[in-house]
């Protein structure tokens, strides 16, 4: 018999456990995630808003989310998943995938939104890449949580 465990919480393996497990305590990670998030998105505004002095919309969305990308990993490796388990190059290279995932959602949000917007005020075209970036947020967090910072199962076996 094989009892896999994932930040503390027993059963069969599946999406959802993995996403809110009780290990580092749900309630307790996600505040992590949140605080994370709230000092990323002030750098994010902060990024944008001097990018769209040099630059269109996307590109100051590229170049701000991708500047906040170093910090988002480290600090969400150290502080909310405490993810000191496995080679930190691989979590990179999986968390630059959910990171081009992120983008890509996020862009598109954004370019859907000035769609809708034409010609929208400065103030509101960054609340508009703020909520872009909240799409990228979700998915960073499902798939950080589910993929990149998971916890190896721990393999339990019987004696006969």
């Amino acid at each position: 018999m094989t009892i896999e465990s994932r930040h503390g919480a027993e059963g069969p393996p599946g999406f959802w456990p993995k996403v809110f497990a009780a290990g580092r305590g749900g309630a307790a990670r996600f505040g992590s995630f949140a605080v994370v998030g709230v000092i990323s998105t002030g750098a994010f505004v902060a990024l944008y808003a001097l990018g769209r002095t040099l630059m269109g919309p996307m590109a100051a969305n590229f170049a701000a989310l991708s500047l906040t990308m170093l910090f988002n990993f480290a600090a969400n490796r150290k502080y909310t998943f405490a993810a000191t388990h496995g080679p930190i190059h691989v979590q990179a290279v999986q968390y630059l995938a959910v990171y081009v995932l992120g983008l890509a959602a996020s862009s598109g949000v954004l370019h859907l939104g000035l769609q809708v917007v034409t010609e929208p005020a400065r103030a509101v075209e960054t609340l508009i890449a703020v909520g872009a970036g909240g799409v990228a947020t979700v998915i960073r967090f499902l798939l950080l949580s589910a993929w990149v910072f998971r916890r190896p199962p721990v393999r339990v076996e019987s004696v006969p």
